[in-house]
């Protein structure tokens, strides 16, 4: 059971400005040569088993060079700014295929991999498929459009660049938890109306027999100790809205719109480009994430092309309500582990 609403500002690392973020270099993590070359062995190993990558657990890739920057990239994640960026791969030595190897082997050390829409992907590539974003079933990573701040529905959010586009695609961050300071400071009768939650749509991935749209997930939640977590994607509600034909209260649509543009808000909103071999890691109730629009290039070899990774990690914070946690994460085919549905499989076979 969640605990009373949070009426103390949030002071812990993870509620952060703009300022504070481009001061702090911790959470910029480069890589070294021995480091890279763990990886490059580690990544030979599983090749010459000819393991597919949702067969490959923490042994399997083993990278002792990187305890050090793992156990770094584990404490940004659940006690320090809530993202780490890990830089200095050069991307362009693999191919595809290896690409989604060393991006599960390393993701293995933070979390278990789950699935990410209908077709049950573990990793999913965001690139632009030529649809319109606002259509019905239409999700954000299959389209070049600007999206607002949001966050995955998982524990985890990794994201690996492999190409950029000919022009825009900027990530842009923000601290859900500064956001819920500005929201104590200036509009303290929103946050029993966010903590209450929205109704998902769920963009047509929901299973036999499931409903359309979720029940109402809170936007915060707070636990006992205080702990405040976060999740929250307006175009999901806003879908829901068409789909039920139930429309936002004049009190619920104000609520939302102070928090989108907070997030937009200069003193927080940390924006930057995700380069080629950018890897970038990222607790999903903390550190809300969106994209400026962005040109692509005509040579579909040269596109923008990022993988996408959703991991579970049960100790990562504490959430004590299970509806923020899985309310918008397990339906469908989304939120399996690859045991989950590969053991599946194989049972089915």
């Amino acid at each position: 059971m969640a605990g009373p609403i949070r009426l103390q500002p949030i002071t812990e690392p993870a509620a952060w400005t703009r300022a504070e973020m481009e001061a702090d270099p911790s959470w910029r993590i480069r890589l070294t040569p021995p480091q890279i070359a763990a990886l490059d062995r580690a990544l030979a190993a599983v090749k010459v088993r000819g393991l597919p990558f949702h067969a490959i657990a923490p042994a399997d890739f083993p990278l002792p060079e990187w305890e050090v920057l793992l156990g770094a990239v584990r404490h940004q994640l659940a006690w320090g700014r809530g993202v780490a960026l890990l830089q200095g791969l050069q991307v362009e030595r693999y191919s595809d295929a290896d690409a989604h190897l060393l991006f599960w082997g390393i993701g293995t050390h933070l979390g278990q991999g789950v699935t990410q829409n209908a077709a049950a992907e573990l990793i999913a590539g965001v690139y632009d498929r030529g649809l319109r974003y606002g259509d019905p079933d239409v999700r954000a990573y299959q389209v070049n459009a600007e999206l607002s701040m949001h966050c995955d529905n998982s524990d985890i959010v990794g994201l690996f660049c492999l190409r950029q586009a000919k022009a825009g695609g900027e990530t842009l961050l923000a601290s859900a938890l500064a956001i819920y300071n500005r929201i104590l400071a200036e509009h303290p009768e929103y946050l029993p109306l966010l903590h209450s939650g929205f109704v998902y749509d769920r963009k047509g991935e929901q299973g036999e027999g499931e409903p359309p749209v979720s029940q109402k997930i809170p936007l915060f939640s707070t636990a006992r100790d205080g702990t405040v977590s976060a999740r929250y994607a307006r175009s999901y509600i806003t879908q829901a809205e068409w789909r039920t034909g139930i429309r936002l209260s004049p009190l619920e649509k104000a609520a939302l719109d102070f928090f989108d543009c907070t997030a937009l808000d200069p003193e927080l909103l940390l924006e930057s480009h995700l380069q080629p071999g950018d890897m970038e890691f990222a607790n999903n109730y903390t550190v809300f994430h969106a994209r400026r629009g962005y040109e692509d290039h005509a040579d579909p070899a040269r596109r923008r092309h990022m993988l996408r990774l959703w991991l579970q990690d049960d100790a990562l914070r504490r959430i004590e309500d299970d509806q923020l946690r899985f309310g918008f994460t397990r339906f469908g085919n989304h939120g399996k582990t690859a045991r989950e549905l590969h053991g599946a499989l194989e049972e089915a076979r």
